[in-house]
């Protein structure tokens, strides 16, 4: 499955696309933890393609929604506001960690 997959189509005519990752994401849900995930961002909004035993779930976040993101021996982390809390990314196959949460950071006023 491919994971950042968003096109032109998918944008508002005022975006424009920021820099993308891919790995594996640490989210508990019922008995399993590990999914290929890809975050993608673009000036307006993020971007999270997670699959889920073959099913593809996306999930788009306003930056205003983000706590703050950084990397910490060499894993990415997404703290989202209550309720979804902390995301960890693991094993990144493509884009640029530092990059990637300097971006976020940015576009969140963080």
């Amino acid at each position: 499955m491919d994971l950042i997959n968003l096109t032109e189509a998918d944008l508002y005519p005022t975006e424009k696309f920021g820099p993308s990752i891919e790995g594996t994401l640490l989210y508990k849900v019922r008995d399993q933890a590990h999914f290929p995930g890809a975050y993608m961002t673009t000036n307006e909004r993020l971007f999270m393609n997670v699959d889920m035993n073959g099913e593809a779930y996306t999930r788009v976040f306003a930056y205003t929604d983000i706590v703050k993101a950084y990397v910490e021996d060499n894993v990415l982390f997404i703290e989202f506001p209550e309720g979804m809390g902390k995301i960890a990314m693991v094993d990144v196959t493509a884009g640029d960690l530092d990059e990637f949460a300097q971006y976020v950071n940015e576009k969140s006023g963080k």
